[in-house]
């Protein structure tokens, strides 16, 4: 395969008429070693439709003009819907140029139509091995040439709806799965991993077999709380203790995240060690309560606390436990208990 390299392009074709009738409607390349060669297909072209044609005399210099090499901002902003390709040209032939224009991102999709006075078949099987779409023999029939030129720009036209479809399918995906992290896997308020988060992992624990330790913190007497601050009052307390949870050390690969109204759970996949799972629980329910948070409506104390389950589970049971340190805490606190250990 050639290299590409950079050459200066040049117009076939002076006429000042063809320059002004073809001012609008679909650009087409014309690649032809022949200027008189170049110049018939051009006036076949624009007897059929009203057409921006530019004709270049070699393989270098249908790679500038299709902006795949130099940075010349005059050529970089040239889009062609088409390209006719002579196969018989000096140095780099019409085959080779097709097949080093189909390695590039810009010219993947181009239509290219080839041209060439051989009727072999091996060179109509080559012309489409290197990337060609289309096939017209020397001499050119209008009629033809113009019919197979607009059947590639329909289907230029339907293959470029197709790809701005599946974009805009692409950005629809994104931005959706962006609003289920944003709104779902997030919560809004705090900033941190929420329920659905968690349950996520636990899944994700159960399916590739690793056992999952938990620590359940629950906020005592919240119900007390909201009726004597109200709802905001209770969300700004959420919003505070998950901050002071959020500062106490944990295990490498632990994550904090919000499980319901006033609960709050540390994952730590793979821990097996109860003693660490003990220091963490305590080290939480110290950072709740030191500094005081005024409660104003506890029965038994002034500042707000909370009570905390720890526990394992193998692989196959890591979804069941966030539940099981939720029942282990009810019975616990009913008996005077705020640290429930093994749920």
């Amino acid at each position: 395969m050639n290299q590409l390299s950079i050459v200066s392009t040049r117009e076939a074709g002076n006429s000042a008429r063809n320059s002004a009738r073809n001012s609008e409607g679909p650009r087409i390349l014309i690649v032809d070693d022949d200027p008189d060669s170049a110049e018939i297909t051009a006036r076949m072209l624009s007897g059929g439709g009203n057409f921006r044609i530019r004709s270049v005399a070699s393989a270098e210099e249908a790679y500038v003009a299709l902006s795949l090499v130099g940075t010349n901002a005059d050529e970089v902003r040239l889009a062609y819907d088409l390209v006719i390709m002579d196969i018989m040209m000096p140095q780099v032939d019409g085959i080779e140029a097709t097949a080093a224009i189909r390695t590039t991102r810009r010219g993947a999709f181009v239509p290219i139509l080839m041209l060439s006075g051989r009727r072999d078949m091996d060179a109509l099987g080559q012309a489409f091995m290197a990337g060609a779409n289309d096939f017209v023999t020397k001499p050119i029939e209008p009629i033809e040439l113009q019919a197979r030129v607009r059947t590639l720009l329909r289907l230029k036209r339907e293959q470029e709806r197709r790809q701005a479809r599946e974009r805009q399918l692409i950005d629809s995906n994104r931005e959706l799965r962006e609003s289920v992290i944003d709104g779902t896997l997030v919560d809004s308020k705090t900033g941190m991993p929420s329920r659905a988060w968690a349950e996520m992992v636990l899944r994700e624990c159960r399916t590739n077999g690793v056992s999952m330790a938990a620590a359940m913190v629950q906020i005592e007497e919240l119900d007390a709380y909201i009726v004597y601050h109200g709802m905001r009052g209770a969300e700004r307390l959420h919003t505070e203790i998950m901050r002071r949870l959020q500062a106490v050390p944990a295990p490498l690969g632990s994550t904090l995240a919000g499980w319901d109204d006033g609960r709050f759970i540390v994952l730590m996949p793979g821990m097996r060690d109860s003693a660490r799972i003990a220091t963490l629980c305590a080290g939480l329910q110290r950072a709740v309560e030191y500094p005081a948070i005024p409660h104003g409506n506890a029965l038994h104390h002034d500042r707000v606390r909370v009570s905390t389950a720890n526990g394992w589970r193998p692989a196959a049971q890591t979804v069941d436990l966030p539940s099981a340190l939720i029942a282990s805490l009810a019975a616990e606190n009913f008996s005077g208990h705020r640290n429930v250990e093994n749920a």
